[in-house]
């Protein structure tokens, strides 16, 4: 007669666990006689299959001349595994990893999507567009098939020399490997140690060194200023007059919105002589500035408050530059429909203009820094910081440094072109 069969639902089969160094206490060597020679068998990981292999090497002959001692032997037995790195985790991971075959693509994919969400210093979306195109345009193309542990100072030093045969300025060429260098990085064991560990060798690789006083950093001089301020059209005559009298990023300067003091957004006072910087621009978006530094107070001078008041008119809120939808302008429009009609590079230009103005009248350097958004320097400055509290003594200087520019007509008001006020 049969058995009646069960319905009950069977337990599931244990998975079977992966290999792992932690559960393995070592091996013992056990020197074995083999066709007339002492020899030790031991296991070893090899990339590419699931089970270690076995491998056998001779330590001395049974007799004659080379015989060691049986301590000796059982010595050189243990030398051979320990050479032979077959208990080590670094042998284990690096055949796991060639096991895996994980490729340099997609561990960019990884790590770019890693970096803007990780809770420990996210990268900006700005920055990160960087690192996309460096990926995009070169990386991918030429080591996206690669697999990770391939990638090493040959790698490196092959990638440089077709960098520099493409041109690239010794900046970028340095930015792009840096970039290699971290997706590499970023591929870790469950111990969070990297799996990949290099020792980079700039010399051999012949990385560029970056000689700022080459750097190609485009400027304007004041006449430049008034001259393409005075061509310039419409809001895009206010925006520069903004960034050549403020210092201010572009990304800044397009979050500039009229509503009221806000810690969530970018604001300007109700008499338009000082910009309280807490958001920026980027792809129509707001999005924290570029560094803690740049949330800042910048104050500017009275003849340029008065024309973005005049262009401000009896608006209240909203971005000041603004499309007619509401929303902020965008930096590759501004270029494309006037910034480079105008023979200007880019709007940093501005920026360094602005710097360059402040030094020559003599504005402090903690105040300075404290305009432009930059870091401090060293334990001294610390002190001074109180100073960007004092907003009495930070507009006083605002009008001892003026503006180093003509500011032009204002329509709005009718009059003639207000200059600039002796420095």
């Amino acid at each position: 007669m049969l058995a009646s069969c069960s319905n009950a639902t069977p337990e599931p089969r244990a998975k079977k666990r992966g290999k792992s160094m932690a559960r393995r206490s070592g091996q013992s060597p056990q020197p074995v006689i083999h066709r007339g020679w002492w020899t030790v068998r031991y296991r070893i990981d090899v990339s590419g299959q699931e089970k270690r292999m076995h491998r056998r090497e001779r330590i001395c002959p049974i007799s004659g001349p080379g015989l060691l001692t049986r301590p000796e032997i059982e010595r050189r037995a243990r030398e051979i595994i320990a050479a032979s790195g077959a208990d080590t985790v670094e042998h284990f991971e690096k055949c796991e990893a060639l096991t895996q075959g994980t490729t340099f693509r997609e561990q960019a994919r990884w790590w770019i999507e890693h970096i803007q969400s990780r809770k420990r210093s996210p990268i900006a979306p700005a920055t990160t567009a960087g690192y996309r195109s460096y990926l995009k345009n070169w990386l991918n193309p030429l080591l996206g098939d690669v697999t990770l542990a391939s990638v090493d100072n040959k790698t490196a030093k092959d990638l440089i020399v077709t960098l520099g045969e493409a041109a690239l300025a010794p900046k970028t060429i340095v930015e792009i490997v840096g970039v290699l260098k971290a997706v590499l990085a970023s591929a870790i064991n469950n111990d969070g140690k990297q799996m990949f560990p290099r020792e980079w060798n700039h010399e051999y690789i012949d990385l560029p060194v970056v000689d700022p006083k080459k750097q190609r950093r485009p400027t304007l001089i004041s006449k430049q200023v008034t001259d393409v301020i005075a061509r310039a059209k419409g809001r895009y005559q206010v925006l520069y007059a903004l960034l050549g009298g403020s210092g201010l990023r572009i990304g800044e300067a397009l979050a500039i919105k009229l509503d009221d003091y806000s810690e969530d957004h970018t604001t300007i006072s109700s008499d338009c002589k000082t910009i309280h910087v807490r958001k920026s621009i980027w792809n129509g978006k707001e999005q924290k500035p570029k560094t803690d530094n740049a949330i800042r107070s910048v104050d500017i001078p009275a003849t340029l408050a008065t024309f973005l008041k005049s262009f401000a008119a009896d608006r209240s809120s909203g971005f000041l530059f603004q499309t007619e939808t509401g929303l902020p302008l965008g930096q590759s429009n501004i270029l494309r429909d006037s910034l480079h009609n105008l023979g200007v590079e880019g709007f940093h230009c501005f920026r360094r203009f602005r710097t360059s103005h402040l030094r020559k009248n003599r504005v402090p350097w903690d105040l300075e820094k404290f305009w432009i958004g930059h870091a401090n320097k060293d334990i001294t400055d610390k002190y001074s910081e109180q100073l960007k509290d004092d907003v009495e003594y930070r507009r006083e200087w605002a009008e001892k440094a003026g503006l180093g520019f003509v500011v032009p007509r204002v329509p709005q008001l009718n009059v003639e072109s207000i200059e600039q006020h002796a420095a």
